[in-house]
């Protein structure tokens, strides 16, 4: 018995409940016939480009199906070493990657190389719900700081919540809720706190690095290389979210043990999957589809933007991703359950990126511009 309530407690760690809650309750509602619209899911409206499906079809036609290398196929790693190398104007070796089952994996192999329990890790808020998840599954102590309203960084702050027992630092660039971007100032000082902290590395999770509106996007990787470590993901950028293809990029010395991890937990994505990862990298078409999206997203953006600006909220307009991250004026829990029962329309309550923002709500726009004029009149009635 006593074994049991310790998996039950286990398995309860994080804030997922609050958002299950909606999404469930929103599937319950449409599976009555409601008309519900989601803007709750971080996920591509868009199929998967030709050229993606395509190349995996002739992956299992030329029986690309076995196991996969657990490092990923090395024909990926070479096609992601130079992807990344050309975006980042960098050497990179494809000895320094590591593809996984999406991006999420980076997450718990980067916490289990690095800490022990007890350790510190400090996290940006608003952050993406699963860093806290797994700082608390691995025992470790867990240290917020808030980002400025504009999304950047309060450096004092950051600064003074680092100690001799921090070992990391995660930044999500562009942001996961607020689309907000890194900025050259606070990239030059985080390499500062490197050069205080030597026991210190930073997870760059940067998964939404192609879906940019302004600016550009800024990435410490090339700037200190041997003490930070990039997550990336094919979901967002290639409308892949059901392929689970994603990866890191390590010192080398630390894929040794983390190939052997990976190897022992999950091997890799499927093989198949991993070859059409290699055109999502290369074939010109599919950038251009890309980029097609990008642009679409972009509209939509603004179209959000001008309606919730006409509605009374105030917010920071995002320069990357496809959320709007805005102050509701009253609890956020309440406020998605309300829209959704009253509107049949389903947000995402801003409690689960952080306990600062209990009154705020995201929304994507990751949805048909169709969808999005509906759902911005049902919110105009709604504020009514």
């Amino acid at each position: 018995m006593e074994f049991r309530e310790i998996n039950r407690a286990f398995f309860n760690i994080g804030n997922e409940p609050t958002a299950i809650e909606i999404n469930a309750k929103a599937k319950a509602l449409k599976a009555e016939g409601h008309p519900v619209i989601s803007l709750a899911v971080g996920e591509p409206d868009f199929p998967t480009p030709e050229g993606i499906k395509e190349a995996l079809y002739r992956a299992v036609k030329e029986n690309r199906t076995f196991y996969p290398n657990p490092r990923g196929v090395p024909e990926l790693r070479d096609a992601i070493a130079a992807y990344e190398a050309s975006r980042k104007n960098m050497p990179i070796s494809s000895n320094q990657i590591l593809v996984t089952v999406g991006g999420k994996p980076i997450i718990p192999y980067t916490m289990y190389l690095l800490t022990n329990p007890g350790d510190e890790v400090v996290l940006l808020e608003p952050y993406y719900l699963a860093y806290p998840y797994w700082v608390k599954v691995f025992n470790l102590k867990l240290k917020v700081v808030r980002l400025n309203e504009d999304g950047t960084i309060p450096f004092d702050a950051l600064r003074a919540s680092i100690t001799d027992r921090t070992r990391l630092l995660i930044i999500n660039y562009p942001s996961n809720p607020t689309g907000a971007m890194l900025t050259h100032e606070d990239m030059s000082r985080l390499l500062l706190l490197l050069d205080e902290f030597p026991s210190l590395y930073i997870l760059s999770d940067e998964v939404y690095s192609r879906i940019i509106y302004e600016g550009e996007h800024i990435s410490p990787l090339p700037h200190s290389p041997d003490r930070i470590i990039l997550l990336e993901s094919f979901s967002k950028t290639f409308s892949m979210t059901g392929w689970r293809l994603g990866y890191g990029i390590y010192p080398e010395w630390m894929l040794e043990y983390l190939v052997k991890y990976n190897s022992n937990l999950l091997t890799g994505p499927a093989t198949f999957v991993q070859y059409a990862g290699i055109t999502a990298l290369t074939d010109p078409g599919v950038q251009r589809d890309v980029e097609n999206m990008v642009k679409e997203f972009r509209r939509r953006r603004d179209y959000v933007g001008q309606r919730l600006e006409k509605m009374g909220f105030k917010f920071h307009k995002p320069s990357g991703a496809f959320y709007y991250f805005i102050d509701v004026g009253m609890d956020g829990m309440e406020f998605s359950r309300k829209f959704l029962e009253e509107k049949f329309v389903a947000v995402t309550p801003g409690i689960i990126f952080g306990p600062s923002f209990g009154n705020y709500v995201r929304i994507s726009f990751a949805s048909s511009m169709d969808n999005l004029e509906e759902a911005m009149d049902r919110l105009e009635d709604f504020l009514k």
